[in-house]
């Protein structure tokens, strides 16, 4: 299928719903040879790989696990190259911090960090020896702001900052840019978990009218991924509306 994205090889870890799948389903519709790794059976994940096996395959497994992050890199080479990765996956388990568990506040940083980390790790192998790549982080709004009750979440989306703007300047001389994407509130994914009047407060912050799309923040991604961003790098991307300060 030709488009903006014809040729390009993008890995989207997390792709088996809610951004992650819209991710990928956008990238296809432009033109990518998509990775799709998803961690749980994905229908619509699924379907996206039927209906067009030349663009997409799927990749399972724990991120946290190193195998899998190697066998996402793997796929890509398979398909020729590996120019894009989106690193998408996560998890929240929301709590007060001093509720929080040790054994919660681990799994919220090996889901959201531990798995980028390893995820870029391998593909920076298979970038360097291309000497080209772009890397994007999926981080949250939490991450700036914070968020009562999510302690656990905003620290482990903050350390996405620190991770992309060290891959920025350790592989810049082999053309590789990364940079990070922090979306607001979702329609889709964990947002649909939050109560009513907790989702009216974070929305109220938005400068303007925030719809929370997450068709809009997949199509801000898809333009990172291609030729028209070849000059975003080490910066964060905020789709969120603007956010007045408390």
């Amino acid at each position: 299928m030709s488009g903006p994205l014809e040729g390009r090889v993008a890995a989207v870890t997390g792709a088996g719903r809610g951004l992650g799948l819209a991710i990928a389903q956008t990238l296809v519709e432009r033109g990518a040879r998509v990775v799709a790794h998803h961690r749980s059976a994905s229908p619509d994940l699924e379907r996206l790989g039927e209906a067009r096996p030349e663009q997409v395959t799927r990749v399972g497994g724990d991120l946290s696990d190193e195998a899998t992050a190697e066998a996402i890199a793997a796929a890509a080479k398979r398909f020729g190259s590996f120019d894009v990765l989106v690193c998408n996956a996560g998890a929240s388990k929301d709590q007060l911090l001093v509720r929080t568990s040790v054994d919660d506040w681990d799994t919220v940083q090996r889901n959201n960090l531990r798995s980028a980390f390893l995820a870029t790790k391998h593909a920076l192998r298979v970038m360097m020896r291309q000497r080209s790549g772009r890397i994007l982080y999926v981080s949250s709004v939490a991450a700036f702001y914070g968020n009562p009750g999510q302690s656990a979440y905003a620290a482990a989306k903050a350390g996405l900052t620190g991770l992309s703007m060290s891959v920025a300047q350790e592989y810049g001389h082999y053309n590789v840019k990364a940079a990070v994407v922090a979306p607001g509130i979702l329609d889709t994914g964990m947002a649909e978990r939050l109560a009513g009047d907790r989702l009216d407060r974070i929305t109220e912050r938005s400068l303007g009218r925030f719809e929370g799309s997450t068709g809009q923040t997949a199509e801000t991604v898809a333009f990172l991924c291609g030729p028209g961003a070849e000059s975003v790098n080490a910066t964060t991307v905020h789709v969120n509306g603007g956010v007045k300060y408390p």
